[in-house]
């Protein structure tokens, strides 16, 4: 648990081996790369790799990262999503037996090139309609074979992103799938195709490797479908000080632009949580909060450092917490009331403690 000025923040590390067991009952037959980039999504890396002992590797999106992980004992296979992006680079992953994806034909020459010493296992990245980083699957064989021609590369496998995986019934989706199979096929390459949203909707149950990311941190990772109908936990929680009540009286104005008048004479909750904190600035009146186990919102604009709380029927007093997302609130609650999704403000809240 993280905490400074009435702000906590703290992950339930038995939560997140909770939902690293769901990803196992969805994917028996696969193994398992859990998504740590971005700080384990603002949940701390390093942390969440040496708890989940149990994943059969981690995939970051920054060499640096990979670097970082080796650097503190993590010794399991390591895969970098943007894999290098100049000869150091590539020096780096063979010297810490990182396996990076390729995806432009530059990084191909780069392996190409002689290197100082050692190999590497790799990735190729197929772009099957994603449109981000891939080569187009007419160019896959050709780039396939340079792969199987070099010293520096010990074994290959393929790769692939779905553009809208939160959205199974979605028709890109089977498109990406006979893309990617037609080609994984004809090369008979070990696979890794599954996000989060892909493992819980079953869209390809045939792969080596699977790469859970919101999943294990307990939001959601399908449209309409809540966390906890996925049996999901929730790993992090916010919570912040109720720091003043004030007696208001009706009509009176709260926060910036008048945007809350109150109906009636109401208490008002001061909390010291703000965008400056992590917290959405785009969060409307309605968007949940929970007091001593009571459920109420947020009223008026996200200050810098501060929000207003309807307290009516609330049992509180300054100085008790208030829950900002976490087990009371589900955070995916709070970002579609931000309009934003849960990935965005674990990042944000975890870079701001």
């Amino acid at each position: 648990m993280t905490a400074r000025r009435g702000l906590t923040l703290s992950v339930d590390l038995s939560a997140l081996r909770h939902n690293f067991q769901q990803i196992k009952h969805y994917t028996a037959d696969s193994k398992v790369m859990a998504v740590i980039k971005a700080d384990a999504y603002g949940h701390g890396m390093l942390q969440v790799a040496r708890a989940l002992d149990q994943a059969d590797g981690f995939a970051v999106a920054q060499l640096s990262e990979a670097v970082f992980l080796r650097q503190k004992g993590i010794d399991k296979p390591i895969s970098v999503f943007q894999g290098f992006t100049d000869r150091a680079q590539l020096q780096q992953a063979v010297r810490y037996q990182l396996r990076p994806a390729i995806s432009q034909r530059w990084q191909l020459d780069l392996l190409e090139s002689k290197l100082d010493t050692g190999s590497l296992d790799v990735w190729l990245k197929i772009n099957t309609g994603m449109g981000r980083l891939g080569f187009q699957p007419e160019d896959v064989a050709a780039c396939w074979q340079r792969l199987q021609g070099l010293n520096s590369v010990n074994q290959s496998g393929l790769m692939t992103h779905f553009a809208n995986a939160d959205v199974p019934q979605h028709k890109s989706n089977q498109q990406q799938i006979s893309c990617f199979s037609r080609i994984a096929d004809s090369l008979k390459a070990e696979t890794s195709v599954s996000n989060s949203a892909a493992i819980m909707s079953g869209l390809l149950t045939q792969q080596d490797w699977v790469r859970p990311g919101i999943m294990l941190y307990g939001a959601s990772p399908l449209q309409g479908r809540s966390a906890e109908e996925l049996a999901l936990k929730p790993v992090m929680k916010l919570q912040a000080e109720l720091i003043a009540i004030n007696p208001l009286k009706k009509a009176s104005h709260v926060g910036y632009g008048d945007s809350w008048i109150c109906p009636e004479n109401m208490p008002v909750g001061i909390v010291n949580m703000g965008y400056a904190d992590g917290y959405p600035r785009h969060a409307l009146t309605g968007t949940p909060v929970s007091i001593n186990n009571q459920r109420s919102q947020l009223i008026g604009r996200v200050s810098m450092d501060s929000i207003a709380v309807d307290l009516r029927g609330i049992e509180a007093r300054c100085g008790d917490m208030v829950e900002l997302w976490g087990d009371q609130v589900p955070i995916d609650e709070v970002a579609l009331r931000a309009d934003t999704i849960a990935y965005e403000l674990l990042c944000h809240a975890g870079r701001s403690f």
